[in-house]
Formats: structure tokens, C-alpha cells, sequence
């Protein structure tokens, strides 16, 4: 949560007494900083309505709606400081990431790049921007503009890692993966074990190594096919993972075994040695031409019985993810700028021949009904408990179109045909200005333009799948 800025010129009306509205805001602030976020808009509600003219009230009342997930409200907020008190860098860099959180690239690079001109020696303010434009897949600039934060401020760790993710985006993954290691001065990111040696890269004949993990599923699915190149220098593999991704890494041969995060050690028998999750390449050397792309490095586990009633005459039974986390939309909180809504669909579902299947978990799962759907898309998703479960589900179509997500990653690790839509600064793994990728033989990435919306990127997904009816008629 973005902290509220503490102190604000208010402006109250001459009957008022300013006391009053000074308690009020105070209580505001404190409700603000205790997470208590609803209260907070309440009173910062109350404390503009009594003073209209309090250009920091509108930025704390901003911060607050974002956080509660309503940016259209919080953007319409900081206009209102702008208009107040024009030339705040801080409210413009606020501004930048609620257009941000509204899938609106172009406009947040313009609010940010402001943020830079009326505060151009805030490393805060270089960071957001050199996010935006990494957004809008102007990774050059965005170099540049972390570059700028870091010489400003060397400790700056997260601005480093943002650096790092962005080397990573154009290919440098040698220099981008040295510099990730910077990630552990963060807060909650260091996953290492004190009482246990870090593997170096040397040989691991006869030892069992321990992987850990990082918190994100999608990228434990695809560094899983590392356990291949640890085998392949003698070690055994356990290999740390949330609960719901258990059965699928077990049903893996290269991986010896799964442990519960944060397992003590004396319950792993026999590990010697770590490495975190996201150090793996760099300790194998892997770089963007060698990396080793297997079609299939996955199988789905017989465990699940969902089977799917694809009906005879389907042509394409195709799987449909529009939310990018394993545990779909959230309910309240900023958006994720790569996640879709379902209605952005719209053009595909008509098309006769499809079968839709819909993944999606959470929040999302409701959208079907919501919008009345149900004659066009079945749901599969909502049953879905564990990821061995979707690996199943997925093992059945034809095609997945989704977000970059868990879902993602687990049909192209099947060697499943998947079509991934993505913003223009998507994730360092996908690189730039690719339609295919060097993890995925059998994934297509369609790439949204900076000024598009997703309905034209699902345009030229409409266009693919016509292609592919037509040539099998």
C-alpha cells in the first residue's frame, strides 16, 4: 500500500471550525495507515466535502480508492490535485500507475514522464516511469531511466531489479540474471536457508540439491525443465512448491521429490545444497540461444476424472484463461495491466466450429453468468483445485487462449498448441517483438499494440483460428 502523504493545506469554509476538519483527517490518515482502507475513504470523503480546495486530500483520497481497486475514481482524484496544485510530481507519478491499473500504457507513460519533469532527481518518480515504459515495450528507455534512479540512489534494490528484469526483456539475460541477485535485499524475497551451502554451479555428483521456491507458479513451471540439467550433472532434485503444484512436478522423472514451502531441513533427507529458483540459469549458463526448449517436459497426472463432454461435431475444443494469477481475478485491489475481462472475447465466441471451455478461476468464473454466457462457454475452471487438475483439463483441447499465466505455462510445458495474448511490455521471458518463444515450441504470442485495445489483439486471434477452420475444412 502507497503510504499517504501526512500533511495537507486545508481549506475550510468559513463557518467550520478547522479543528473539526483537521480531526477528521487526522483520522483518515490513521485509518489509511492501519490498512483500514474503506474507513479512510469515508473520512478523506468527508474532509473534501467540507474542504473542496485541498489538493493533498484528493491524492491521499486517490491513493486510497486505488488501493481498493476503483482507479477510474482515483484517477478522476488526482486530476483534481493537478487542477488544484499543477506541477506535482508526486500526483502525477500516482496518476501514471492508476492509468497503469486500467490497461491505458500510452496515457501512463505521459503521466509519468511528467512526474520526471516537475521532479526529476526522485528515484521514485525514474522507477515508475522506466515501468511505463518497459509497458509500452520501450525497454531502451526504460533502461535509461533506471539507470538514472541507481546513480541517484546505488541501494535503491527494487529499481536494480526492475533494471535487471529489463535487461532481461532484450535478451541480456548474462548481465540481467547476475544483477537479479539483488532481489534478496527485498523485503520477503530471500528464500534461502541459512544452515545450508548455495551451489555454485560446481558438480553435484551424488548430491541432492534443493530448489527454492519464489513465489510465482507460472515461473516454477517453467524453470521446472531445469531439473533435467541438474539430473543431468548427477544430483537429485527436490524441488520447493506450494501445495497445488505437488502432484503435477512429482509426476515429474527429473524431479526426486516436492517439499512444502519453508520445510524444515531435518525433514529433507539427505540435501547438501540450494539454489533459488531464479538463480538456476544463471548458474547453468543458460542464455537466450541455448536454452533448452523441449516440446513436452511435462504429463498430466491421472489423478483428476474432470472429463470434458466435447461434442462430436466440435472443430476446435479450445480453452479460454482472461486472469493471469492461479488464483484468478481478485475481488478487490488494483487490476494486473495483463489481465483481460471475458467481454473483450466477444468476437471469437460466435464462431461456429468452437467449443469454448472457460479455465478461469476466482472472481473471473462468475463473468460467464454474469454476462449470460452460459449457452456459449462451459465452465471448467471452478472445479479446479490443483494444478495437476487444469494439466488434465488441458490435456483434452486443442487450444488454450490465455493470459500470460499458470495456465500459460502449463500447456506449453504439455506441449499443448496455446496462444497467449500480451501487453507490449510483457514479462522478461517473453522478449520483445516475438511471436513465438524460445521456452515454448508450441506457443504464439499475439502482442496488444501501446494504443489498442485487447478486442483488436482478439481480432487477429479471430483471424488465426478462421485461417486454421478454413485450411481444415
Amino acid at each position: 500500500m502507497i503510504a499517504p502523504k501526512t500533511t495537507a493545506t486545508l481549506r475550510t469554509p468559513p463557518n467550520d471550525p478547522v479543528t473539526e476538519v483537521k480531526r477528521i483527517y487526522e483520522r483518515a490518515l490513521n485509518h489509511h495507515r492501519a490498512g483500514r482502507i474503506e474507513e479512510a475513504i469515508k473520512d478523506y470523503t468527508q474532509v473534501v466535502r467540507l474542504s473542496p480546495m485541498s489538493a493533498d486530500v484528493y491524492n491521499n483520497l486517490g491513493v486510497a480508492l486505488r488501493t481498493a481497486g476503483r482507479a477510474h475514481a482515483a484517477v478522476a482524484c488526482y486530476r483534481r490535485s493537478l487542477a488544484l496544485k499543477p506541477n506535482g510530481g508526486g500526483v502525477y507519478t500516482n496518476l501514471g500507475n492508476a492509468l497503469r491499473d486500467l490497461g491505458e500504457p500510452a496515457r501512463a507513460v505521459e503521466a509519468h514522464r511528467r512526474a520526471v519533469k516537475y521532479a526529476p532527481n526522485s528515484p521514485k518518480a525514474l522507477l515508475n516511469a522506466g515501468i511505463a515504459l518497459r509497458d509500452v515495450g520501450d525497454a531502451k528507455d526504460a533502461l535509461e531511466h533506471f539507470s538514472h534512479a541507481i546513480k541517484l540512489e546505488p541501494t535503491y534494490a527494487l529499481c536494480r531489479v526492475e533494471h535487471a528484469l529489463t535487461l532481461l526483456q532484450i535478451g541480456d539475460w548474462k548481465r540481467g540474471f547476475k544483477e537479479l541477485e539483488i532481489r534478496f535485499a527485498l523485503p520477503g524475497r530471500d528464500p534461502r536457508r541459512k544452515d545450508l551451502a548455495l551451489w555454485n554451479g560446481s558438480p553435484l555428483q551424488g548430491n541432492t540439491i534443493l530448489v527454492n521456491y519464489e513465489g510465482s507458479v507460472g515461473t516454477l513451471i517453467q524453470f521446472a525443465r531445469f531439473a533435467s540439467a541438474l539430473k543431468h550433472i548427477g544430483a537429485k532434485v527436490v524441488m520447493e512448491c506450494p501445495p497445488h503444484l505437488t502432484h503435477l512436478l512429482a509426476a515429474s522423472p527429473d524431479i526426486d521429490a516436492t517439499v512444502p514451502i519453508g520445510t524444515p531441513l531435518a525433514k529433507i533427507p539427505g540435501v547438501t545444497t540450494q539454489i533459488p529458483l531464479l538463480s538456476l540459469p544463471a548458474r547453468l549458463n543458460v542464455e537466450v540461444d541455448n536454452l533448452p526448449a523441449e516440446a513436452t517436459y511435462l504429463s498430466a497426472p491421472k489423478l483428476g476424472d474432470q472429463t470434458l463432454n466435447i461434442h462430436p461435431e466440435t472443430r476446435l475444443a479450445v480453452g479460454l484463461v482472461w486472469s493471469g494469477t492461479w488464483e484468478g481475478r481478485p475481488l478487490k485491489g488494483p487490476a494486473r495491466p495483463q489481465d483481460m475481462m471475458l467481454e473483450d472475447f466477444d468476437e471469437i465466441l460466435g464462431i461456429p466450429g468452437l467449443q469454448l471451455f472457460s479455465l478461469e478461476r476466482g472472481a473471473g468464473a462468475g463473468d460467464i453468468a454474469k454476462l449470460g454466457l452460459q449457452p456459449l462457454i462451459e465452465s471448467a475452471g471452478a472445479s479446479l483445485m490443483d494444478v495437476a487438475d487444469l494439466a488434465g483439463v488441458i490435456d483434452q483441447l486443442d487450444l488454450v487462449i490465455c493470459v500470460d499465466s499458470p495456465t500459460a505455462h502449463v500447456a506449453g510445458a504439455l506441449g499443448k498448441p496455446v496462444w497467449m495474448l500480451s501487453g507490449p511490455g510483457a514479462d522478461w521471458c517473453w522478449l520483445l517483438d516475438r511471436t513465438d518463444t524460445p521456452w515454448y515450441p508450441s506457443m504464439r504470442l499475439f502482442r496488444r499494440e501501446p494504443t489498442h485495445r485487447w478486442t483488436d489483439t482478439v481480432s487477429a486471434v479471430r483471424k488465426a483460428l478462421m485461417d486454421i477452420l478454413k485450411e481444415s475444412a
